[in-house]
């Protein structure tokens, strides 16, 4: 998404530079290809991109996930000095350090910043059961209170976090806007389910599928999915299709396989010219959030579901937005997070009921080209930045 958002600032006049990390997520080892250089710096598609070295760790914990955020940030004020003076700096993390970072380089430059937030912390890790000491909670609100003040303009996914901010957080509504994550709507398109990536992967065309595309994190809640596929195995044509990566998905498919849990098949993540056919091998697609964790975190999976034009089970928080995105969108059922045997009776439906499911799949490639399509979504966030920047000075 950066990438693209860098793209489209570039073809529209402005000069930028993209300071960057290398490669390692979501298992902290680096991507095959890759070579870390304390500094590398390429022209890419009309933009500027300066990668800095850093820490690269494959510990889930707190403390080393932190040193490597931070050894991240500290790439950036590297970058940042191998960069042009900007006019508008636009932070997108890491959480808290990014931001708090981001607006060093601002105010040392005069330039704007825009802070993008995907997820709210350290709201998250305190829900979570990550962050207890009161010491660290404490240090982390004072942090994510400086990130609000230093920032000119903040951007979230959706009109919850936006709530949040203001009503919680105390910020000015003028000052939080909602662009939600997109796609391109000819990168997903509605596609016939029997397509060559779905035989190429041995499933016939007589399975039910039910897909979970993208990453499984720690809020996922997605160990669901095993009551799920235990609840339905006395029907052999369903099968649950688990595609990427992420520490949840280690442990769902450690458990599936313990268990001799024949209906889930898993892949990692796949090619982005084969997404159509993988999203179209879906009968029905799934989206999961731990029971409390709807209020800080919106999976941006949902967009690309509604771009395949396929119905989207939420087992999420009622009122949450993913809940209030599906039922806005008339484009699937939202299930309250209370255990596999309701996500379980939500699949037999569309099972038993195809044109619900063609008339829901429909509804969602609609919403999507309306609201989540990429062109429509970053002429939006063009607008803001093109506004910022000019009030600092030169379009940069």
């Amino acid at each position: 998404m950066v990438r693209e958002l860098a793209e489209y600032l570039a073809g529209h006049g402005q000069d930028v530079t993209v300071a960057a990390g290398y490669p390692h997520h979501p298992y902290g080892r680096l991507y095959s290809g890759y070579r870390q250089q304390w500094i590398n710096i390429e022209e890419s598609d009309g933009y500027r991109l300066v990668r800095s070295m850093h820490l690269i760790n494959p510990s889930a914990a707190i403390i080393p996930r932190a040193l490597v955020m931070a050894s991240q940030c500290a790439g950036f004020i590297w970058a940042a000095l191998k960069s042009d003076q900007p006019d508008l700096v636009i932070s997108y993390g890491p959480p808290l350090i990014g931001p708090l970072i981001s607006g060093l380089i601002a105010r040392a430059t005069g330039a704007k910043l825009i802070n993008v937030i995907y997820d709210i912390y350290p709201d998250i890790l305190v829900e979570m059961g990550k962050l207890q000491n009161p010491v660290l909670i404490q240090a982390f609100r004072k942090i994510e209170d400086l990130v609000y003040r230093a920032s000119d303009h903040i951007i979230v996914l959706s009109e919850g976090f936006r709530r949040t901010l203001i009503q919680e957080k105390g910020l000015d509504d003028k000052k939080v806007t909602v662009i939600p994550v997109w796609l391109s709507g000819r990168d997903i398109v509605s596609m016939s389910r029997d397509n060559p990536w779905r035989r190429e992967m041995g499933i016939g065309p007589e399975k039910f599928v039910v897909l979970y595309a993208g990453t499984m994190g720690l809020v996922s809640g997605a160990e669901v999915v095993l009551e799920a596929a235990r609840a339905l195995e006395a029907f052999p044509d369903i099968l649950f299709l688990i595609i990427g990566a992420g520490q949840a998905k280690d442990r769902v498919e450690a458990e599936a396989s313990k268990n001799g849990l024949a209906n889930l098949k898993f892949l990692p993540f796949q090619p982005r010219e084969r997404l159509s056919e993988v999203q179209a091998t879906a009968d029905v697609s799934l989206v999961t959030l731990a029971p409390g964790r709807g209020k800080t975190s919106v999976p941006s999976k949902v967009q690309g579901y509604m771009a395949a034009g396929r119905p989207v089970i939420a087992w999420v928080d009622e009122g949450c937005d993913t809940a209030e995105l599906i039922q806005e969108a008339k484009c699937g059922l939202v299930v309250p997070p209370t255990g596999g045997e309701s996500l379980a009776e939500a699949i037999q439906f569309y099972y038993h009921h195809g044109e619900a499911r063609k008339l829901e799949g429909h509804n969602g490639r609609q919403y999507f080209l309306k609201h989540f399509e990429k062109e429509v979504v970053l002429k939006r966030f063009v607008n803001l930045a093109e506004d910022l920047a000019n009030r600092s000075g030169d379009k940069t």
